[in-house]
């Protein structure tokens, strides 16, 4: 028997590792921290130089490999950028798949990615990927199951209930909370995690910073591709009015 594959598709700085962590909490999922990262960054078919270093067991067919035995022993949850797995981003891999979608405005988004990144590229921001990656779960038939972070870390329990709902498993109210301290699935990118490790729940985001203006090139290039994805996420997101998309 193999158990669902829950896939959390999201975009860089967005809030996605406390979802991760609540899932952690859980205790009934086996937990994938990025894994597709391995494959752009790291492996035999990456899309990326950023790095020299490659890594074990890090082409596409092994990444998938470890994520299916391990739905052979109970539910899988994956948390990743959608732009770490482009290169297989279809119908035949989504497919197999319960995806879900995290977005936060791109304003607070770009802003953290390029203090960390500051060579960012386009498809690192992370938006065209998950605006294809939207299309496709579309494309299937399926319903999207988006989650505002705004919303999430304003009223976990509320969304996560109704995150819930929409995949099929029970409400854990006991998850919205867990010990600090770093987890071992963030050993590859630890850096970008030190502020999950250090929180206990789900903590109030400050509202997103201004956009910015063609006085920051770079970020306002970004900024425009990404915003009507994240327009069109943020209106399908769990509680939104339908008439009122986010932006």
């Amino acid at each position: 028997m193999t158990h669902p594959v829950r896939f959390l598709w999201t975009e860089p700085r967005s809030v996605s590792t406390s979802f991760e962590r609540m899932m952690m909490a859980r205790g009934d999922h086996t937990v994938f921290d990025e894994p597709f990262s391995r494959v752009y960054y790291y492996g035999p078919e990456r899309r990326s130089e950023r790095y020299d270093e490659s890594l074990p067991e890090s082409s596409v067919d092994e990444v998938l490999d470890q994520i299916w035995k391990a739905a052979e022993e109970r539910p899988v949850f994956v948390k990743d950028m959608a732009y770490q797995a482009a290169a297989v981003l279809d119908a035949d891999l989504l497919a197999g798949f319960e995806n879900s979608f995290l977005v936060r405005h791109p304003s607070a988004t770009l802003r953290s990615l390029h203090r960390n990144w500051p060579d960012f590229t386009d498809e690192e921001a992370g938006w065209a990927a998950l605006d294809r990656a939207a299309d496709v779960v579309e494309g299937l038939g399926r319903p999207l199951l988006v989650v505002d972070a705004d919303s999430l870390c304003a009223d976990p329990e509320r969304v996560v209930s109704a995150w819930c709902d929409g995949v099929g498993v029970p409400f854990v109210a006991e998850a919205l909370t867990w010990p600090s301290g770093m987890r071992d699935e963030w050993e590859l990118w630890d850096e970008w995690h030190a502020s999950t490790a250090s929180a206990t729940g789900f903590e109030q985001l400050d509202p997103p910073p201004a956009p910015p203006g063609p006085d920051e090139p770079r970020l306002f290039e970004a900024y425009q591709a990404a915003l009507p994805v994240y327009e069109r996420l943020a209106a399908r997101s769990l509680g939104a009015d339908p008439q009122q998309p986010e932006a």
